[in-house]
């Protein structure tokens, strides 16, 4: 194993993918006014450190469909001969071990849901039929968000974040399937029913995603300026090389990472500034209607009520 490699190849693109969906629970948390410890970052790391198991594993299976491929990220520690099978094999048996024990240590509750992401993604690994894969990724990246927010503040998203947090997860496993078919024509893409089913979940999603936005103009439009930094930069690149995305795929990726860090950092910056400058929060001027308000309330009723259930057994 070259352990250079493995620090700067492997962890350092994965800090960056994962900061960003940190800097969404947080920016998200300060709607409201909720600030991380920094014993998060404990509970972060022990979610990461199990996670990796996913990419252990996945890297094993496609070894010989990713040699024939022109072009890997580097995390690929594999394809790029930085690690072998038996280094691997190695990871796979004790990191899951030791980063699901921390998170237990940390928080049962970050321990159950630590676990269940790494379920639900082996089982995706061996589901072949693209509705459901995409389906159970949306779910995973919902997982990471839980286990995130779970090491941040130590409870379950509040029912009136959840459906932020469902659009992004929607929206991500959408973008990651025509990713996947990135070689095939737009038109074919477009007739794929599940495309339709990704894009509905995220629509509904965005919809209960109201009452939440409108809680806060100035959270809406600070989530709306990072969105146009991450899609502006990687979308310029993605539209040079539309004809021929593989040629251009070190570059999309090289936007996409600095896309992560700058969209996240903003959110970052931004809901310190919310937090610690005490900004007013200005509500939109459209309110949100009551029958969406009350089913996000009986979502968070029903959280509380599951884990008041677990604490006691």
């Amino acid at each position: 194993m070259d352990w250079k490699a493995y620090l700067r190849d492997f962890w350092a693109p994965l800090l960056k993918r994962k900061f960003n969906m940190i800097a969404i629970a947080i920016f998200v948390g300060t709607y409201f006014r909720l600030l991380p410890s920094w014993g998060s970052l404990f509970g972060i790391f022990a979610f990461l450190l199990a996670y990796t198991t996913i990419y252990y594993y996945n890297d094993l299976l496609d070894y010989e469909r990713d040699i024939e491929h022109r072009f890997m990220p580097r995390d690929k520690l594999l394809y790029h001969g930085k690690a072998n099978f038996c280094d691997y094999i190695v990871l796979l048996g004790w990191i899951p071990v030791v980063g699901v024990s921390l998170a237990f240590l940390y928080s049962p509750l970050l321990g159950i849901f630590t676990a269940f992401a790494i379920l639900a993604n082996h089982i995706r690994t061996h589901i072949s039929q693209r509705l459901p894969r995409e389906l159970l990724l949306g779910m995973v990246e919902f997982l990471n968000f839980e286990a995130f927010w779970i090491a941040l503040y130590g409870t379950v998203i509040p029912g009136l974040a959840v459906p932020v947090f469902v659009a992004y997860s929607a929206a991500y496993a959408l973008n990651h399937a025509v990713y996947k078919m990135r070689k095939q024509s737009l038109r074919r893409v477009l007739r794929q029913p599940w495309v339709y089913a990704m894009f509905l979940a995220f629509l509904v999603a965005a919809a209960f995603s109201i009452p939440l936005a409108a809680s806060s103009t100035l959270h809406l439009v600070a989530l709306i300026t990072a969105s146009v930094i991450y899609f502006g930069l990687v979308g310029v690149e993605a539209l040079r090389y539309a004809e021929n995305p593989e040629e251009g795929m070190s570059r999309i990726v090289k936007a996409h990472e600095v896309g992560v860090l700058l969209s996240g950092l903003v959110l970052v910056l931004i809901g310190a500034a919310f937090v610690y400058a005490h900004l007013p929060t200005i509500p939109a001027p459209i309110p949100a209607p009551h029958s969406m308000v009350s089913i996000l309330r009986s979502i968070d009723h029903y959280q509380q009520q599951v884990l008041s259930l677990a604490s006691q057994l």
